[in-house]
């Protein structure tokens, strides 16, 4: 009975601990998304919470279409296409509405630096212009200069105006990019063009199909660009809903893109804004949130779609993003829900800002306690990297230095830290390496006349002749021979068998040995990428299958073109004529784990030697093999590569129809399931 009572006592205690502890601790709401950020490799890893939902802001408005927060008053615009008009919100006030009795359908506004507001409407196809109450000061359309072209269509969608007044409106439709206008609407030219990209899929598909075919699945003409905005510089960014690549541009004043790739963007972009530290925010349809510095890293992505719920921070469709100077508060429309989710930046954000503001200036130093602090909150923020590493560069110290410009992937950094680590060592170790190279010469020297005199070296000679005397041995050191007398090395494999079968396939495994081998070999500078990570089999699959079929085809065309190689002289001569290859390869790939992107010409120029040497060898192989003129062995190369091309486009048809049967046969099945 007593021990109950104890354990009773035990238990509330326990209890009341835990309620006290509950109380005394604040709850914090969690976002209803994870926040992720650039990792390694350019993967998206996850990371603490840079920004969080901060309420919605509710308002009569109907599929609301744009947003710009004008800083100095705080106010809010707002197009409301539904009800043909501007919504002006302040907090804390009522809203007021520009324009109900003059706009049709208003998809784009923007506020200048003078107070005046500009509304881009597609369906007046004008651009409308308002004072500050609201009053209507001018309206144009479409540009009446022969140079706008005259079966160019004027339906703006977006508009912004610089510090000049020049007005850049993005017309639905306009392939030639961004029209330009001056205050009165007139036509200044167009900037920032997109361009038409195909991929290797697009480019066979219109080799193979006819011309209806390609006018119904190939666009001849680049999209016109989504959303504009200009930053405090007067640099125009713009977002492409539908390309990846560039879809985020950066223009300078001559219309040319200075913003380098960024890691990662949605092929779904809707709308784009910029802080005062130019710091690039947009977002797609489906409500997914991305940051960027002014250098197109990403920082942080967010947001996402809400499927059931109406949930804070996220979305059922998009439309329109503009944050305050500072980057501190978010504003995000929904249009269809009519609603704009606001956030707001947390403590961790702050922090990575902080670090990002005195990388920008060149503070690197100065910037090192914070993104320490931060890759301690996570070790995979890749921008950490990069900042530490120009801090450790700065102030010499190079081994540090050069592990973080690994960590951040940075290889022009890397270079510059292994050269000065390289330089370092070697004014520190000049003397020992000349008498360590001056020794070995002599050494060398001693050895060999020793040798001649006294034959101290006779057994190993001899275990070297009884090892070069086995067979597949001899066979594989004819590569020697034929690097240097291809021609006489032809002539010896056909008719007196210096190679076999077997001695080649040895090599072709070699060959794709060295191909894993040089993933790991080459220095980090010429590396591909990271071997940890690489896929081992895409590798290995694009050197064998195009030997194969090199093979095969060549000797089909030799057959039919009075060739006198057997199939089998053509296995083992092509992979004797990549000798250069075989040998050489390894030692360079070595060799480049001590150069510098300074020296980066020696490891190009000598695997283009090697390469060349091969692709030399192997025409003369052709030749001698086949018993060719000059003319027959550029004949037969032709029709090979062409073979092997035409063999290549069958497989890829007979792919495309399989995947289109799979699929028909899917949409039967899914078919019968609905049906029953």
């Amino acid at each position: 009975m007593k021990k109950k009572t104890v354990d009773r006592w035990v238990l509330l205690v326990v209890i009341g601990c835990f309620l006290l502890v509950q109380i005394s601790t604040p709850v914090m709401a969690a976002a209803p998304y994870q926040t992720g950020t650039e990792g390694p490799g350019g993967m998206i890893v996850g990371t603490q919470t840079a920004y969080e939902p901060d309420g919605m802001i509710r308002l009569d408005v109907n599929q609301l279409a744009d947003l710009f927060y004008d800083e100095p008053t705080g106010k809010l615009y707002i197009a409301d296409p539904g009800n043909a008009r501007i919504v002006v919100y302040e907090e804390n006030n009522a809203p007021q509405t520009i324009g109900e009795d003059v706009l049709s359908n208003p998809s784009g506004v923007y506020v200048a630096a003078d107070r005046l507001v500009y509304v881009a409407d597609y369906g007046l196809k004008q651009i409308v212009v308002f004072d500050e109450q609201g009053k209507l000061l001018k309206q144009f359309g479409r540009p009446e200069e022969p140079i706008y072209g005259k079966k160019n269509d004027f339906a703006p969608k977006k508009v912004a105006v610089d510090k000049r007044g020049n007005i850049y409106v993005i017309s639905e439709g306009s392939i030639n990019g961004v029209v330009q206008l001056n205050n009165e609407g007139h036509f200044l030219g167009y900037v920032g063009a997109n361009r038409t990209s195909l991929s290797m899929k697009m480019l066979i598909q219109r080799f193979i199909f006819t011309e209806g075919q390609k006018a119904q699945l190939f666009k001849s003409t680049p999209p016109s660009p989504t959303s504009i905005v200009l930053d405090y510089q007067g640099l125009l960014y713009t977002v492409t809903n539908g390309i990846s690549s560039e879809g985020i541009k950066k223009l300078n004043i001559v219309g040319d893109n200075i913003l380098s790739s960024s890691s990662w963007t949605s092929e779904a972009m809707v709308d784009i804004d910029v802080d005062a530290g130019g710091n690039i925010y947009t977002v797609d349809v489906n409500g997914l949130i991305c940051v960027y510095d002014s250098f197109g890293n990403l920082l942080f992505m967010f947001g996402g779609w809400d499927d059931k719920y109406e949930r804070q921070g996220l979305f059922k469709s998009a439309s329109a993003i503009d944050v305050t100077d500072s980057g501190r508060t978010l504003y995000v429309a929904d249009k269809e829900r009519n609603v704009i989710n606001r956030y707001s930046i947390t403590p961790f954000g702050t922090k990575v800002y902080e670090g990002v503001d005195l990388y920008k200036q060149g503070l690197y130093v100065q910037s090192e306690d914070i993104w320490k602090e931060i890759l301690k909150m996570n070790s995979y923020f890749i921008l950490s990297y990069k900042s530490l590493a120009e801090s450790y560069f700065k102030q010499n110290q190079n081994g540090k230095a050069l592990e973080s410009f690994r960590m951040a992937e940075d290889k022009e950094g890397y270079s510059d830290a292994f050269w000065k680590i390289r330089n370092d060592w070697l004014q520190q170790n000049i003397n020992v390496v000349v008498y360590t190279v001056f020794a070995i010469i002599v050494a060398g020297y001693v050895i060999r006349t020793l040798h001649r005199r006294y034959r101290v070296l006779q057994p190993l000679v001899r275990l070297r002749n009884r090892v070069a005397e086995i067979k597949l041995v001899k066979e594989i050191g004819f590569m020697f021979y034929f690097l240097k007398h291809p021609i006489d090395a032809v002539q010896e494999l056909k008719e007196h068998k210096r190679a076999t079968v077997r001695s080649a396939t040895v090599l072709y495994v070699w060959l794709l040995l060295l191909q894993v081998i040089l993933v790991y070999a080459k220095g980090y500078l010429f590396a591909s990428g990271d071997p940890d990570q690489m896929d081992l089999l895409p590798i290995l699959l694009t050197t064998a299958v195009p030997l194969l079929f090199w093979v095969v085809m060549n000797y089909m065309v030799s057959t039919i073109s009075d060739g006198e190689g057997k199939l089998s002289e053509v296995y083992i001569g092509t992979v004797y004529a990549l000798s250069p290859y075989l040998i050489f390869a390894l030692p360079i790939a070595l060799i480049s784990n001590v150069l510098t992107y300074n020296e980066k010409f020696v490891y190009d120029y000598s695997m283009m030697f090697i390469q060349g040497w091969s692709l030399l060898l192997v025409c003369i192989m052709v030749k001698e093999l086949h018993d060719y003129t000059f003319r027959q062995t550029v004949r037969n190369l032709f029709l090979t590569v062409f073979g092997i091309v035409l063999a290549a486009l069958v497989i890829f048809l007979l792919v495309l129809l399989f995947n289109q049967e799979v699929e028909f046969i899917q949409t039967i099945i899914q078919e019968m399931r609905n049906r029953a």
